[in-house]
This record gives C-alpha cells, sequence and structure tokens, in this order.
C-alpha cells in the first residue's frame, strides 16, 4: 500500500478531499485530479489576489505550480490503465507571451475555431463516454483550458451476480442489485482508525488503478477524508484478520471445514455515478474568487491582454460493474476580457464478510503513485431487476 506521497500528488489529494467536504450526501463523483492541473497551470501565470486565492487551492507554491501541473499529467499520460489530455485553445486575435507558450507541452495549444471542435476532443479523449465539452464558447471566450481523464480497469478476480435486502438502515427492505466476490486475500480488507472507524475494501485491477470501498458512520466528506488520508500514511490502518469486529459493514467469523486458507467475502451493489459540477459556484474552494472578477486581469503572464475567468465546469461519470471499473472526467476553465481443489484434512479458517448495505465511498486510485483519479459516494442503489414469473 502507498505510504508515501510526492507533494504535488498529496496536494491533488488534498483538493479532492476538500472537494468531497462539500460535495453533499446524494450520488455525487469528482475528480480532483481533473481540475488541479488547471488550477495549478493559471497560478503560475497570475498576480494579485488571484495568485495568492489559487496558490492556496492548489497547495504548492505558485513559483513551482506550471511544473507541478505538468508532472500530474504526465503521472497520467504515462499509467497502464489510465489517459489524460490538456487542451488549450486561443481565439485568433489574443496575443499569448512566448515564455508562457513554449512553457506548455507541444501539440496542446490550437485557435479556437468552433463548440463542435471541443466535443470533438472531448470525444476522443473519453473514448466517447462524455459527448459534449461541458462549457458552450460565447462572443467574449479569449482563452478555454481543459483536461480530459479516462481511466479503465478489469479486475483480476470478476464479482458474480446476487441480490441483496438489506435488513437495516437507509436501504432496509429493499432487494437491491449486487455483486459478491470470495477472494483469499484477507489483507484486503482493512479498518481505517479514527474517531470513528472507516472499513475499506481494495478491489485490485489488472493493471495500476485500484478501486477503494469506503464504508463508515460518519459524513461521506468525512469517510472519503479517512480513504485520501491512508494514501499517505496519514491515518493508521489494520488489515485482515488484525482488523478485528465491530467496524462498519464488516463481520468475522470462525469456520471448520475443508477450506485451507482464510476468506474474505464482499458483497456491494454495482454503480454508475454521473455528476456536472459547476466549479464557479464554489469559487473558493478552487481558488477562482477573485480571478472571476472582470474588473481587472488577473493572467499577465499569459497574455498583455487582460484576461478574468468566465466559467468554469466540470463533467464526470464513474461506473463499477461485475466485470471492472471505468472513470473519465472532462474539466474545463474559459476566459474572457478582464477591465483545466484437491481434498484435504478439516481446519479452522477464518472468514471475513463486508458488506457495502448502506451509503458508502469510493476512490479510484493509480496504484503506483497513490493518486485518486475519481472519488465519489454511493447514495442511491439500483433495485434489482423483479424475478421473471414462469410462463404457464
Amino acid at each position: 500500500m502507498q505510504t508515501f506521497l510526492t507533494p504535488h500528488v498529496g496536494a491533488v489529494n488534498e483538493l479532492t478531499a476538500r472537494w468531497c467536504a462539500v460535495a453533499g450526501d446524494d450520488d455525487f463523483v469528482v475528480s480532483g485530479a481533473g481540475v488541479w492541473p488547471l488550477l495549478a497551470l493559471l497560478a503560475t501565470a497570475a498576480d494579485g489576489p488571484a495568485r495568492s486565492e489559487l496558490e492556496a487551492a492548489v497547495g504548492v507554491s505558485a513559483h513551482a505550480a506550471h511544473a507541478a501541473a505538468l508532472r500530474t499529467l504526465d503521472i497520467l499520460a504515462d499509467a497502464v490503465d489510465v489517459s489524460a489530455a490538456l487542451g488549450i485553445w486561443i481565439r485568433g486575435d489574443l496575443p499569448l507571451h512566448d515564455d508562457w507558450l513554449h512553457a506548455l507541452p507541444t501539440s496542446t495549444v490550437d485557435l479556437l475555431t468552433s463548440q463542435a471542435a471541443l466535443d470533438e476532443w472531448t470525444r476522443r479523449y473519453t473514448d466517447g463516454l462524455i459527448e459534449r465539452f461541458p462549457l458552450s464558447v460565447t462572443s467574449d471566450t479569449l482563452l478555454v483550458l481543459a483536461t480530459a481523464l479516462a481511466a479503465k480497469t478489469s479486475w483480476r478476480a470478476p464479482f458474480r451476480d446476487t441480490v441483496m435486502v438489506p435488513e437495516a438502515g437507509p436501504w432496509q427492505g429493499r432487494r437491491l442489485a449486487a455483486l459478491t466476490r470470495v477472494d483469499t486475500e484477507p489483507n484486503e480488507v482493512a479498518v481505517l482508525d479514527g474517531p470513528r472507524p472507516v472499513t475499506r475494501v481494495l478491489v485490485t485491477g489488472r493493471g495500476d488503478v485500484d478501486v477503494h470501498l469506503l464504508v463508515g458512520s460518519d459524513s461521506p466528506g468525512d469517510v472519503l477524508a479517512s480513504g485520501l488520508a491512508a494514501l499517505g500514511g496519514l491515518a493508521p490502518y489494520r488489515t485482515g484478520l488484525d482488523a478485528g469486529p465491530g467496524a462498519p459493514g464488516l463481520t468475522m467469523r470462525r469456520m471448520f471445514g475443508y477450506a485451507q486458507r482464510d476468506t474474505l467475502h464482499v458483497r456491494l451493489p454495482p454503480f454508475a455515478i454521473r455528476s456536472k459540477h459547476d466549479l464557479i459556484a464554489r469559487a473558493e474552494l478552487f481558488g477562482l474568487r477573485a480571478a472571476t472578477d472582470a474588473g481587472r486581469g488577473h493572467f499577465p503572464r499569459i497574455s498583455p491582454v487582460p484576461l478574468s475567468i468566465e466559467q468554469g465546469a466540470q463533467d464526470v461519470l464513474a461506473r463499477f460493474t461485475r466485470d471492472g471499473f471505468e472513470a473519465t472526467a472532462v474539466t474545463a476553465l474559459m476566459a474572457a476580457p478582464g477591465a483545466a481443489p484437491a481434498i484435504r484434512a478439516q481446519r479452522h479458517t477464518t472468514v471475513l464478510e463486508v458488506t457495502f448495505d448502506r451509503p458508502f465511498g469510493f476512490l479510484a486510485v493509480h496504484r503506483p503513485t497513490g493518486l485518486a483519479v475519481a472519488a465519489g459516494w454511493v447514495a442511491h442503489p439500483a433495485d434489482a431487476p423483479s424475478p421473471q414469473l414462469p410462463v404457464r
């Protein structure tokens, strides 16, 4: 398990935690990894109050933020199960400073021609899962910055389809579609210690992306914050047989029989969640309050023309199925004028069972670095299809 994060990866995860803290308790998914590089690029280019606010939001110095943004995108672009793209479009009459332009990756900057071209870029870099760019170009749009992230992995061991009927909690009595799996790796379950414990199940992908499933008794923001803190070794945890009873959703029982290994039984509802976020509505979270003031320019290192942030949005979706997981996000900011078995002897074994029969969180994590590509909350699972009656 990753226990050390580079400063920029830690900063991305911290932004994700702050975003989850204000995302509410309904279904949601966010990608801090999608928005953070854009904010970091802007931080280096800004001055005045906008520079100070963006620097606080990204958690690294404005002087180092440009290079950190590109390193973060490189992590994603070089991953096995993740792809990433940065796109910047300018109106033809907007002059750019050569030093800012030359500090960007090649083939990143293009002329802003039409909404259709932005939609095509979106489809290309999200494998068609998102069809339209999340913002609309206006007559005042001078500059567009965007990232597109796509993560897709298949499970090392697939789940089986089943149903479950929770006996307590907000889903009590509902007949839910569910997935189940038996593993011989009890250490894939852990209890994260804190004021109130959080149970985590690690679902390992075939490449370099895993999904961490999280259930606890606190708010969605607090449960997800515990999972994110554990990525950096900031939350103590107990794994496998040391996890102990009494954690949310976790039970332990001793069995006597032919089984030769301890096992982990996991059951949860599949999910498909899509969220659309207005970044400007949470301008303080993203360090964009001052930058949206059109009364002056805020990014003199980009252009001699005064620029302010006109719009910001993210369109993101996540799916967890019996075979694997996928998530994709497009994040955009727009700038306008200012004034991104054999038989054996019987023995005792331990069976750990984790059932996600109440609202729970998830993190899609790039295993080598601990970067959370997406984070979200499942509040409203799908009901199981009605049983088919025999035809007479």
